[in-house]
């Protein structure tokens, strides 16, 4: 009888705690704002663009869609001071939320040049990145 009591009082004092630990775990492993990876395609003259972004959540920053991706010079001269500008989209409103301006720099003929950035969003949205060249 007296090992059941101890064991009553471990977990009147401890399961609160223990189940509080597993909620918040829970919740961060099942943040509304996950998403599978979309790839897509840019293009202006010569110049190519192919990105893939995936939305994500962080302590730090919220959620957030993540672009990875590379911009490549198909012609047969070199392209100055090329900027690749990414706007993230809200699905519903067709709204700008964030956007970013990546300088890529000069591309010579056949060279690739990667880039990687984070546009802000909101949890409760969804949205689309878009890119220009």
């Amino acid at each position: 009888m007296e090992g059941t009591l101890d064991m009553q009082t471990k977990i009147s004092r401890y399961g609160p705690g223990i189940l509080a630990l597993f909620l918040v775990v829970a919740f961060i492993a099942g943040a509304g704002c996950l998403s599978d990876t979309t790839a897509k395609d840019s293009s202006s003259g010569q110049l190519h663009a192919h990105y893939e972004y995936a939305d994500s959540w962080s302590p730090g920053y919220g959620c957030y869609s993540h672009v990875t991706g590379y911009v490549y010079n198909a012609g047969n001269s070199s392209a100055e001071n090329v900027m690749l500008n990414l706007n993230l989209v809200n699905l519903k409103t067709s709204s700008i939320r964030d956007s970013r301006a990546v300088f890529i720099g000069t591309l010579g003929p056949g060279a690739t040049q990667s880039y990687e950035t984070i546009l802000d969003g909101e949890c409760t949205q969804d949205y689309r990145v878009d890119a220009e060249l």
